[in-house]
């Protein structure tokens, strides 16, 4: 008799979490995505902010063009990128690749060294996908932070020309200040062959 009494609690109790998780999924639907890219090959050398792409830079992005189909380029108002001269040419090939009309426009603060931090709060008040092309450390440790993970350290490998999208799938509180995301997918340059 304990057993059956058990059992239709645990019965009951799987019930009324079914309809608990249904009432909050819609307000855990996604409403905004980030499409992270980091610039491709670069002729290696100083100074740093004016090195161009390689050859094989080049030939990357033309690549992750055929990957990069995976997003909405409508749910886009511009590239967004760093002011470094191997993060601009990467998004001008990256549009002249696709065919997208997207305007490019430079975002400060994604340069290598700069505090994610600051990305991440600007990503959490957008009302739109972005899709922003810069450099590690900052994405990497941007990513981790998004993600929840180890106080934003880098734990998320971003090779030169790996594209990954982020998803909000709750807005920020006061708990998690830059609202949850989940990983959608990582394009690895490799892949996008």
């Amino acid at each position: 008799m304990a057993a059956k009494r058990t059992r239709d609690w645990l019965t009951d109790r799987a019930r009324e979490q079914d309809r608990f998780a249904l009432i909050l999924l819609p307000d855990q639907l996604a409403d905004m995505r980030a499409y992270l890219l980091r610039h491709a090959e670069a002729v290696p050398g100083t100074p740093d902010a004016s090195r161009d792409l390689t050859a094989q830079g080049q030939r990357q992005v033309a690549l992750l063009a055929k990957g990069a189909g995976r997003v909405p380029l409508e749910e886009i108002d511009a590239i967004e990128h760093s002011p470094l001269v191997r993060a601009v040419r990467t998004a001008q090939l990256l549009r002249l690749a696709t065919g997208s009309p997207l305007p490019l426009k430079v975002l400060g603060g994604l340069e290598p060294e700069h505090d994610p931090r600051k990305t991440a709060v600007l990503l959490a008040k957008s009302r739109r996908s972005r899709l922003l092309v810069g450099h590690n450390p900052h994405l990497a440790e941007l990513t981790a932070l998004l993600l929840g993970l180890a106080d934003g350290g880098a734990a998320v490998r971003f090779r030169k020309s790996g594209l990954l999208a982020l998803e909000r799938t709750a807005k920020p509180t006061r708990l998690r200040p830059y609202g949850t995301w989940s990983l959608l997918w990582m394009i690895p340059p490799d892949l996008a062959k």
